[in-house]
């Protein structure tokens, strides 16, 4: 009992030591204005302190980065998910554009061919092509309740297409001049030589003048010639002559042409009612 009666006496004495040390300390430090020995003690700790802590803190900055990371993946996961769904939107967006654009470009060509030949016609969309591949055709939403009927030339912007050879009350079948049976009745535009144009069945046309003689170039352009009765109006472009075989003597000269015509990209069309000056609507 006297033992533990000791030892607490002790431990109390010991406590009082230690505030009343602490008491002093403080005073002395606090009256020295930072210029004591409790100071010199401080700043020599910090001398051997300051580097240890910095090269911690360079050691922990990335781990913190990177724990931080990991908390914001599903934040930047959908923000990603937003911006590629924003930049589809914005490439069909630009595709629309750009067809738009294309369209109206293709239309301005059919109106401005029309006006310069001074035609009437009746628009119509390519709504598809011929299945067959022994035969160049296509189809138009134009029929026999537009007013469309058998052999009613259709021209693009570019050029001549062909002619209607089979009508539906809604749609109808176009043939193309570049399929083997076609035939057109053309001239070259600067000299005027006539002859028949032909299809090959691929992208090239056979051009075969009348006159042996005849004048041609590489270059120059061909037209439909427009014969009285003929089925195609005078003046309609029909492509460019890219080859001229050489050595040949015979009682006509052939040539080939090559179609203004891109026959793989036509949208709309338009169908030769006539004339302007022959009356009747059209546009």
């Amino acid at each position: 009992m006297i033992r533990m009666f000791d030892r607490t006496r002790r431990l109390r004495l010991l406590i009082a030591l230690l505030i009343t040390a602490s008491i002093v300390i403080i005073t002395i430090d606090y009256r020295a204005g930072g210029g004591g020995p409790l100071a010199s003690l401080g700043r020599a700790a910090m001398t051997v302190l300051g580097p240890i802590q910095e090269g911690l803190a360079r050691i922990g900055r990335p781990i913190g980065h990177f724990v931080a990371g990991f908390t914001e993946v599903p934040s930047l996961r959908a923000r990603i998910g937003v911006l590629e769904r924003e930049n589809a939107a914005l490439r069909v967006r630009q595709e629309e554009v750009a067809d738009v654009f294309r369209e109206n470009a293709t239309l301005r060509r059919l109106l401005g061919l029309r006006d310069r030949l001074d035609l009437r016609t009746m628009p119509a969309q390519v709504i598809g092509v011929g299945p067959s591949n022994f035969e160049r055709t296509l189809f138009i939403d134009r029929g026999t309740a537009d007013g469309v009927r058998r052999g009613m030339p259709v021209m693009g912007g570019a050029g001549l297409v062909g002619r209607v050879i089979n009508a539906g009350t809604g749609s109808s079948e176009v043939l193309l001049i570049v399929d083997r049976s076609c035939a057109v009745a053309g001239r070259l535009a600067s000299g005027g030589e006539t002859g028949t144009i032909e299809g090959t069945g691929g992208r090239d046309l056979r051009f075969e003048l009348l006159n042996p003689e005849a004048k041609v170039k590489a270059g120059d352009q061909v037209v439909t010639s427009g014969y009285e009765g003929g089925v195609y109006p005078p003046g309609i472009p029909i492509g460019t002559v890219t080859k001229i075989p050489a050595g040949r003597r015979s009682l006509t000269k052939i040539v080939t042409v090559q179609p203004f015509v891109d026959f793989t990209s036509l949208d709309h069309v338009l169908l030769v009612l006539g004339d302007a000056g022959t009356g009747g609507g059209g546009a």
